[in-house]
């Protein structure tokens, strides 16, 4: 018969509390944990030290419903199911199971955005707003944010990024920096344009590819910044604001990339805005490799 002393707590899509007569069996806890790929169990001493947590799962339970699981061991009343895991038992903590078998301990903040952004993706990186060495980044959320961060009087200048893009990646560290010393002067704002919600932002300000740095005044888009990503390049330019410059030739400007000379002069063609439609549709007997580039990267 079940009693209202609580040693494991199971948050579906109902929010349900489920209490044993006896602690749980090792093997119950293995057959939950691989009938649900997706599982956060939070172990804690006893109810109060789980009490502000169990409240983040109460209200984060509704968006994942369908997605993933939480789980509350309590370890006062199920000794033996902690000791197996080897959990330490005078605080609280938060381990994340993936298909039956422990895939990481839970290191963001206990919080309804950043629990939600982990039980949706439990591989992925750390999100850049999480990231505490990024606070001088406005980062933006939802297409209401931008319109909001474009109301500003300060210039603007957003990267409108992609989680799993390693060109973004790379230069995360770098613009957090140049935020940090353009306060007050410039915004330097950021956008995950890839998750759902904000893939109108693409279409309206034609994102083609990552990262993509506009650079804003007065609300308006004034220019696309195509220059280097290191921080000299971008405090240099920041200090003048300017269209990108005219194209070299071709040829020249790619020089240094592929040479044209030698054996593969026959292989290697270079293309640009004008040519790449008309060279494609007229090469149509063998296969064509294409490879898009920076010259910059």
């Amino acid at each position: 018969m079940f009693r209202s002393s609580t040693i494991i707590l199971v948050l579906s899509v109902i929010y349900l509390t489920y209490a044993y007569e006896s602690p749980i069996e090792e093997k119950d806890f293995k057959k939950l944990l691989k009938q649900n790929k997706n599982v956060l169990v939070l172990w804690a001493p006893n109810d109060q030290s789980a009490k502000s947590t169990l409240q983040v799962f109460k209200q984060t339970e509704p968006e994942i419903k369908g997605r993933g699981l939480f789980v509350y061991v309590n370890c006062e009343k199920g000794k033996k199911l902690c000791k197996k895991y080897k959990i330490n038992s005078k605080n609280a903590e938060l381990r994340h199971f993936k298909d039956g078998e422990f895939h990481k301990v839970y290191d963001r903040a206990v919080s309804l955005k950043s629990m939600l952004n982990f039980m949706f993706d439990p591989s992925g990186d750390l999100p850049w707003e999480e990231d505490t060495t990024a606070h001088s980044v406005l980062h933006l959320n939802s297409p209401k944010d931008l319109e909001k961060a474009l109301k500003i009087q300060l210039p603007m200048l957003a990267m409108f990024y992609a989680p799993w893009c390693g060109h973004c990646k790379r230069l995360k560290p770098t613009y957090a920096e140049v935020a940090g010393e353009v306060r007050g002067q410039h915004i330097l704002a950021a956008m995950n344009v890839d998750k759902e919600g904000c893939h109108s932002v693409r279409a309206q300000f034609n994102i083609t590819g990552f990262p993509t740095l506009i650079y804003f005044e007065k609300g308006e888009e004034k220019f696309r910044y195509s220059g280097g990503h290191s921080k000299d390049d971008l405090l240099k330019w920041l200090k003048d604001p300017q269209p990108p410059a005219e194209r070299k030739e071709e040829t020249e400007a790619t020089s240094d990339f592929f040479p044209t000379d030698g054996e593969n002069a026959n292989y290697v063609v270079q293309l640009n805005d004008t040519t790449f439609d008309s060279f494609i549709a007229e090469n149509t007997q063998a296969p064509i490799l294409v490879m898009f580039y920076a010259p910059y990267f």
